[in-house]
């Protein structure tokens, strides 16, 4: 079960140097399964970000992507116009 506060701190002065020394390791690994458990929690998120950000394209993008698809599939690519501009 994690530790949710500092052991009250008369507590801590009656410990032994042996038992401060297993807490601040414990402590220590601890923190490190925390960071390790919060850094997949933001690749979740990110992912998760990813996924909505491709679904918005598509919501605002599919149908011209539809129609730029099926020109191509009908051999129209010489219809089609680029834009050449290059940004500076």
């Amino acid at each position: 079960m994690p530790m949710t506060a500092l052991p009250p701190l008369p507590f801590l002065m009656e410990c032994s140097q042996t038992a401060l020394t297993d807490l601040e390791l414990k402590s220590l690994d601890l923190a490190a399964q925390c960071v390790k458990r919060a850094r997949a929690e933001m690749a979740q998120a990110v992912s998760y970000r990813e996924v909505a950000g491709i679904c918005r394209f598509l919501i605002e993008h599919r149908n011209e992507m539809i129609d730029f698809s099926r020109l191509i599939a009908d051999g129209h690519q010489r219809l089609l116009k680029f834009d050449n501009r290059t940004e500076a």
